[in-house]
């Protein structure tokens, strides 16, 4: 079996191969890689060229770093181009986070919207409250209204279109006690049904499998998810936080 950083390093370099320059496939970047990881301690996944001369963009095991040629001095931030007024690094993680979920889609636990129009992969632990609240909004669900009281039944992400599909990011890590009761609704018989009890609370029964939770969790660090629920868009771009079904697709349909 892969590792996990192997997984996303495979699907990463698989991505951008074709939008690179023969002369940048050709330039060795393993000295910079091995001083990188001396001085940081960081799972690198990728290097390449920016607009800056002799500053690269390094892909890591926590997000997008900038290096020189020595690996001795690094930028951590985001890079902007003032002419085009575009975000660089935003740029560069969304064709990335496509391509690194990509190996991840058998793995996650689906719940698929009848008359499908949009798909989105959310980050999720099982212990967070908004994690909760998103997902008991998967179908129709009833909310009170702020302003006359009276109990609202409104329609639920599936209801609306949205697909959703879940991924493990256990906040605590892996020593953490949620970071077992994930592994146990992943190797559950029924997935969905364990995720649908541990989101209400109720006890997992202890299961193991092949499923590899602690690459779902490294694949949300290189996203930079500090957080629970996060989203990851079709167009790779990251929502942070929660939004409650209608929320969610006036955004999708804008695309704001």
């Amino acid at each position: 079996m892969f590792s996990h950083i192997s997984i996303i390093r495979k699907a990463v370099l698989a991505s951008v191969a074709a939008c690179i320059s023969f002369s940048s496939l050709a330039e060795d970047h393993t000295a910079l890689e091995q001083q990188l990881v001396k001085n940081m301690g960081l799972d690198v996944i990728s290097i390449a060229n920016t607009p800056i001369n002799e500053v690269y963009e390094v892909v890591t095991s926590r997000g997008i770093i900038y290096s020189d040629k020595s690996g001795d001095f690094v930028l951590m931030g985001e890079l902007y181009d003032l002419q085009s007024r575009e975000n660089l690094t935003e740029k560069a993680m969304t064709s990335l986070r496509i391509a690194q979920s990509e190996p991840f889609a058998d793995s996650m636990i689906e719940y698929k919207a009848k008359d499908e129009k949009y798909v989105v992969t959310v980050f999720t632990d099982t212990s967070c409250g908004y994690c909760q609240l998103l997902h008991s909004q998967m179908n129709t669900y009833t909310e009170q209204d702020p302003d006359s009281g009276k109990l609202l039944t409104l329609p639920g992400y599936n209801d609306l279109g949205i697909t959703v599909r879940y991924l493990a990011y256990p906040r605590g890590g892996q020593r953490s006690p949620v970071y077992q009761e994930m592994q146990n609704v992943w190797c559950a018989e029924d997935p969905q049904q364990a995720m649908d009890d541990a989101k209400a609370g109720k006890k997992i029964a202890s299961s193991n499998c092949e499923v590899d939770i602690y690459s779902q969790y490294q694949l949300g660090e290189t996203f930079g998810i500090r957080g629970t629920p996060a989203m990851l868009l079709k167009d790779g771009s990251m929502l942070p936080g929660y939004r409650n079904p209608a929320a969610l697709l006036e955004l999708l349909e804008t695309g704001a």
